[in-house]
């Protein structure tokens, strides 16, 4: 194996570290002064190096601070549009109403059942209590509110995940209070999704 050389070399996360975006590497130095692979995954890109000497260099250049201000500008401004896109997904969340249907017991339990075995003929008076309360909340959960819908009309959209924490935390209250019989169940589930964080 070669002795490693005493020049100094930046990499693409480094130099973002020192507030360089992609465009500023490719504008103030171009091609990389050496590359190097990653031994354990081969097949991954190089990783592209830059002598310190002729980064320091560049980041003397009259040009670059001026770059390097707009740049973190650009990226403050893209965070807060970010953070305001969160907000108001959060927001819409929380406002919209999620009615849950009263329905008899017996009617629930067999639906419920049907829902989670749909193949097989499962009679609810076999399946045991803690089961049955689990199969009710899903069903009731999924199929007799707007909750998947509401979920697809997030996708890839900033806050999603906080948003469909807040959701599942929603229709489970809202169960919750429909169904009395079913809080304990209803609390099982928010505390192993608030574990899952």
């Amino acid at each position: 194996m070669a002795p490693r050389t005493t020049t100094s070399y930046l990499n693409a996360t480094q130099l973002a570290a020192r507030g360089w975006t992609p465009a500023m590497i490719r504008d103030f130095l171009g091609r990389p002064d050496r590359t190097e692979f990653v031994p354990r995954f081969r097949r991954a890109a190089p990783t592209l190096l830059f002598a310190l000497a002729r980064v320091q260099a560049a980041e003397r250049a009259p040009t670059f601070a001026p770059r390097r201000d707009l740049a973190a500008r650009r990226s403050a401004i893209s965070k807060q549009a970010a953070d305001r896109r969160r907000v108001e997904v959060l927001r819409l969340m929380a406002a919209d109403e999620i009615p849950i249907p009263r329905l008899a017991p017996d009617v629930l339990a067999d639906r419920a059942v049907r829902h989670r075995e749909p193949r097989n003929s499962i009679d609810a008076a076999k399946a045991d209590s803690n089961t049955l309360n689990r199969w009710k909340v899903n069903y009731l959960r999924h199929h007799l509110t707007h909750y998947d819908s509401m979920l697809e009309g997030l996708f890839g959209q900033i806050g999603r995940a906080a948003a469909e924490k807040l959701l599942r935390r929603r229709a489970l209250e809202a169960i919750a209070k429909t169904y009395p019989d079913l809080l304990d169940e209803c609390q099982r589930q928010l505390r192993i999704s608030e574990r899952r964080g």
